[in-house]
């Protein structure tokens, strides 16, 4: 069973999934601007230019996952598109 350092078990119970794609794929979108602002506010409170470039680093990859998740976004757009034939 798997379970974190501190022994609790792993649980489901935290994951915030609705079940529809586009829902989740804009959840996922707005997580990476939140965590992208964040990390902007942490390298405004730091003088150390080495925190400053891990963090501006991070939030290089959170602009880029925000990228990814709408390219899937598109994707599914398209998907569910070509479904409504008749």
């Amino acid at each position: 069973m798997l379970a974190d350092a501190q022994g609790v078990p792993f649980t489901t119970a935290f994951i915030a999934v609705m079940g529809n794609p586009v829902t989740d794929l804009h959840e996922d979108m707005a997580a990476e601007q939140k965590a992208l602002a964040t990390y902007y506010q942490l390298v405004n409170l730091t003088d150390d230019v080495d925190i400053k470039n891990v963090l501006k680093f991070l939030g290089e990859r959170e602009i880029v996952h925000y990228q990814r998740f709408g390219e899937a976004l598109m994707d599914v757009y398209e998907f569910e598109e070509s479904q409504n034939l008749f």
